[in-house]
């Protein structure tokens, strides 16, 4: 089951991590004297976005195709708390919050590694610290 959640977020996960630090390049060489806590500033505003939309479309990757087996479960005659608490089911949230977590830590990390990295390269010789 570990193997599938990771398996699962890595698309998800390399998509937000590549376009954050690609909007954090961009900001940094738009703006070459912009300093580097702005900048990291300025890119978390889009990173938000990144991560909203991102953690929305897992859930509706996860959800979309759990929706046959809820129908399967709740048509089986199992009470409310043993749907809720089968396997199947917690299998299934387990990888949205793991998938969910993940995301929302690697938009920080990205944009602050991305925002060193950009700043050093872009910024005068004088600015680089």
């Amino acid at each position: 089951m570990l193997c599938g959640v990771i398996i699962g977020a890595l698309g998800v996960l390399n998509d937000v991590t590549v376009t954050q630090a690609s909007a954090v390049w961009e900001l940094s060489a738009s703006a070459s004297g912009l300093p580097r806590h702005r900048l990291y500033r300025a890119a978390m505003r889009i990173g938000r976005d990144h991560i909203a939309s991102s953690v929305h479309t897992l859930v509706l990757a996860y959800a979309g195709p759990a929706i046959p087996l809820v129908v399967v479960v709740s048509l089986s005659g199992r009470s409310v708390h043993d749907i809720v608490t089968s396997d199947e089911i917690a299998e299934e949230l387990l990888r949205s919050l793991v998938g969910d977590i993940g995301l929302v830590a690697s938009v920080p990390i990205t944009t602050a590694v991305a925002a060193y990295l950009a700043h050093r390269s872009h910024a005068p010789a004088e600015h680089r610290t």
